[in-house]
């Protein structure tokens, strides 16, 4: 290492030791939910304005930066021979900005992508490069790809990534596109890669020949283990090279998972609200970087998605305890499409304002929803956030379970012993439970149940809604309703003296012509079962009432399912809201027992794909139960203190001002 970079490693470092000094160091700084924003920098913008960069991150409230450092351009003057050496740059954008991020107690995360190389090296070192399957290399705007079987990515780059890791005090790392890849950027397929190192490290692996091609052979079953196993082995051993250069360091898929949420017209309201929470489920000692793209598509890398889109994004991951992330290409001020910036910026720095109120909080939601991957899970998820039911996601497990006055899981009918044991536990000692589509066999807590049948779905079934079901489930929707449609399997059972037995399943009957459209049998099969066990209650829907909705999204079932939650089971929600559907909540306690509080964000606007600013909503209310008395109740987004009213219950009723985009309403205990 020259003498300039040396010296400019220790100012940095200096630098770096005031940010720590500034922080809790009984935790890794990474563990706190930052405000990222990743600039993927185009070779370009090395002749960018620095000083005007470093201004809009200090107006964004940003206090961590992904930046672009190697790779396939270097953006600092390296010395490996090898290394592309950014020819826009002059002197050093790296160490540049590195400095004035520090010094505005801004944390780097070194950008690095290996899965290429530039042409004129890959010309002097063919035995790097992928081949594919037509025995050609990939050239991609001059850009070659490498293969992670090659000697580039096993050997070479780790000299200018320990090149780098001298000469600046990085805060964290991101590997970009690790793994075999077998698409360009236009999505051309070019399938499995053919080089002499994959074949010879392939057949010391397995003794099998590389598979020519994707089939059904078992040299490609094979070929599947034997690249998850190399790229496995590869994240290891760059994870022990930085760790033992840098134990403080931060790594991507290490300390902090990451994922992108990219799709151009979304992927469903609550898709970023279930993806953030079940990130967070399993997440342990780790945090989430969820990263709304700001670019359409990758072809259009230019143009952005809806500003509403991008906000929606930005939203669930704040109110879930997660970093922040907006991933755009090139810095701030030279975006050409800035329409989302400013709804974004206002969130960014919503969150820095109201910092004390993120940091250190825990999910505090009345119900807990058992993760699947099924349109039951997904239908019973979009009826909680319409219904303003405050809920989590939950695993199977009794201390898990425990957090929530309320267990609901979806597609009950596969659970196994240890799962069925562990929820009859949870009934016993007080919970309640609610099951659809399947009662599991080993459940002991809805008494003697022998199925009868599984009838399969059948086109002209119903479920009939008697007069004593709506008055049990006392949900106002269903005042209009004699019946919904059943458009899937029901199971019918056959249940014990002390079950009660809900709504009642009409069989297939004739629906043409007009003349002919009537049914002529109401059974006695009940659709809704429910029995007290123990300390606790549990319900089943003996059909999917979730994938009903998923499909159809008739108020019918959403109303059955909340009048299950609310009055057979008897859910008291700690929070009620009154607001109409298009209103989602999210729920979150300090984990010093200071503070509560209850996100509200307003989904109006959408229709259909075209998602548009939304509409303010008036006349929403809030009552809520503290766990402690109240002390102030305030909007952090209005920065407005509320009165409220307590009630003779201990309950805290408050009526907001209208509700634009989105509030956050906070409870501040006394004993704080």
């Amino acid at each position: 290492m020259n003498t300039e970079r040396l010296l400019l490693a220790c100012l940095l470092s200096l630098n770096l030791a005031n940010i720590a000094r500034c922080e809790d160091q009984s935790s890794p700084w990474w563990l706190k939910p930052h405000r990222m924003l990743q600039t993927n920098l185009r070779e370009i913008d090395a002749t960018m304005d620095i000083d005007r960069y470093i201004q809009d991150l200090k107006d964004w409230k940003i206090n961590v930066v992904m930046f672009n450092v190697g790779g396939i351009v270097a953006n600092y003057p390296t010395d490996v021979k090898y290394h592309w050496r950014n020819t826009f740059m002059k002197g050093d954008l790296t160490g540049a900005v590195l400095k004035r991020l520090h010094a505005e107690e801004i944390r780097m995360v070194a950008r690095f992508d290996v899965s290429k190389i530039n042409e004129k090296f890959a010309a002097e070192h063919p035995d790097w490069l992928y081949v594919s399957e037509a025995g050609k290399n990939v050239n991609y705007n001059g850009q070659v790809h490498t293969c992670l079987s090659g000697g580039y990515q096993q050997q070479y780059m780790y000299e200018f990534l320990g090149e780098a890791l001298d000469c600046y005090p990085f805060d964290g790392v991101f590997f970009n596109m690790s793994g075999y890849i077998r698409n360009d950027y236009s999505r051309n397929y070019h399938g499995i890669c053919q080089c002499d190192n994959c074949r010879r490290l392939f057949k010391e692996y397995c003794g099998l020949d590389l598979p020519p091609t994707q089939d059904n052979s078992p040299a490609y079953r094979k070929y599947v283990e034997f690249t998850r196993m190399m790229t496995d082995k590869q994240n290891e051993q760059v994870t022990k090279f930085f760790k033992n250069k840098r134990p403080d360091l931060m790594l991507y898929t290490v300390d902090v998972i990451r994922s992108e949420s990219g799709e151009p017209l979304g992927r469903g309201t609550y898709y970023d609200t279930d993806k953030v929470k079940s990130a967070m489920l399993t997440m342990g000692r780790k945090q989430y970087n969820n990263t709304a793209n700001h670019f359409f598509e990758m072809p259009y890398r230019h143009a952005g998605a809806a500003p509403s889109l991008q906000a929606r994004r930005v939203w669930a991951q704040a109110v879930n305890g997660t970093w922040l992330g907006f991933y755009i290409m090139g810095p701030l001020h030279l975006l050409e499409d800035r329409a989302a910036l400013n709804v974004l910026k206002n969130i960014y720095r919503f969150h820095e304002a109201n910092e004390a109120w993120f940091l250190d909080t825990e999910p505090a939601g009345d119900v807990g929803l058992v993760r699947r991957e099924a349109d039951e899970y997904q239908g019973i998820l979009e009826i909680l956030c319409e219904g303003q039911v405050s809920f989590d996601l939950t695993e199977l497990e009794p201390e898990q379970l425990d957090r929530f006055a309320l267990v609901i899981v979806p597609d009950a009918g596969g659970l196994n012993l240890k799962q069925t044991a562990v929820l009859d536990d949870y009934v016993k000692r007080g919970g309640k439970l609610l099951l659809t589509q399947a009662v599991p066999k080993d459940l002991k807590s809805l008494g003697k149940i022998g199925l009868l049948e599984s009838r399969p779905s059948e086109m002209g079934a119903y479920i009939r809604i008697r007069p004593e079901d709506k008055t049990m489930l006392a949900k106002p929707a269903l005042d209009d309703l004699d019946l919904v449609f059943l458009g899937g399997e029901c199971q019918v059972y056959q249940t014990g003296d002390d079950v009660a037995n809900l709504l009642r399943l009409i069989p297939a009957d004739m629906f043409g012509p007009p003349e002919k459209c009537y049914y002529r049998y109401v059974s006695d099969h009940p659709a809704l079962i429910y029995r007290k066990y123990g300390k606790g209650a549990v319900a089943c829907f003996t059909f999917g009432i979730g994938a009903h909705y998923v499909r159809w999204a008739h108020q019918g079932h959403a109303a059955l399912l909340l009048g299950a939650i609310d009055n057979i089971l008897g859910l008291e929600r700690r929070a009620v809201v009154t607001a109409p559907p298009l209103v989602e909540i999210n729920q979150r306690a300090s984990r010093h027992g200071t503070f509560e509080w209850i996100s509200l964000y307003n989904h109006t606007g959408q229709r259909g794909n075209a998602l548009h600013m939304p509409v303010p909503i008036s006349g929403i209310r809030v009552d809520f139960r503290p766990r402690k008395p109240v002390r102030t109740v305030r909007l952090l987004g209005a920065n407005q203190e509320l009165t409220f009213a307590r009630k003779n219950d201990g309950r805290v009723a408050i009526t907001l001002p209208p509700l634009n985009h989105y509030e956050i309403v906070a409870f501040e205990y006394q004993d704080k």
